[in-house]
């Protein structure tokens, strides 16, 4: 009879162990389900400012564009816009792809704001062909296009070359993966890539990269005011 008391109460104290893992177990899912919407939510607050701001750029080319053509055009102050428009839409670029990565919902939101921004980085390659048709222009530019191989190291070689040379290097990044903007592919088909990481240098393509000497070699023969740089030896990168 006492064994069976025993019996008893073994088996209600593990039915109540039971009991009180699961409610630990919805308590601790449920906290971080909370505070995972919590993260989301300022992610997609934040992605709605850098919103703003790209509307704003928008309007900034568009009256870029406008100034363009009216035949009164100070050069060096389109270039310095220029660049100045593309490094903010790199930073903002980057930030949406960080919150891209991490986001535990709304995917499709940061995907149209990605292909936005990828629109406006090409708005912005258009201008800068307009620009250098009536402006003589001291830089080169490059449009590179990537895909998902980890080993691709030629994005941190552009990014080596354009702290060296700052805005006489115009970089202008595409993911070949991102199918939702349909100009990308357009802009695959035109360039003839089908192998990446592929970098257009003015024009001509470099079909599986360039290294860092040969595009900084490039760079400084085609710059009049070369940087100091130009007149040192180029120490290999990649």
């Amino acid at each position: 009879m006492g064994a069976g008391r025993l019996l008893s109460m073994a088996r209600t104290f593990s039915v109540w162990l039971y009991i009180v893992a699961f409610v630990l177990t919805v308590v601790v899912f449920s906290f971080g389900l909370t505070l995972g919407l919590l993260i989301e939510k300022e992610r997609l607050q934040a992605v709605d400012q850098i919103n703003v701001q790209q509307e704003i750029d928008v309007k900034s080319l568009q009256l870029q564009q406008i100034y363009l053509n009216t035949g009164e055009v100070n050069c060096e102050a389109l270039n310095t816009i220029l660049e100045a428009n593309i490094n903010e839409v790199s930073d903002s670029m980057e930030k949406v792809v960080s919150y891209n990565k991490n986001s535990l919902i709304d995917s499709d939101l940061f995907s149209l704001q990605l292909r936005d921004y990828f629109l406006t980085e090409i708005r912005f390659l258009l201008l800068s062909s307009e620009i250098q048709q009536k402006c003589p222009s001291d830089a080169v530019t490059v449009i590179y296009f990537y895909d998902e191989d980890q080993g691709d190291t030629q994005g941190d070689v552009l990014n080596y070359l354009k702290e060296i040379f700052g805005q006489k290097l115009l970089v202008f990044s595409f993911d070949s993966n991102f199918k939702q903007e349909p100009l990308i592919d357009v802009l695959l088909q035109s360039y003839n890539v089908t192998v990446f990481p592929t970098v257009i240098v003015d024009g001509m393509p470099y079909y599986g990269g360039i290294t860092a000497d040969e595009l900084k070699d490039y760079i400084c023969e085609q710059l009049v005011d070369k940087p100091v740089e130009c007149t040192l030896l180029t120490d290999s990168y990649a």
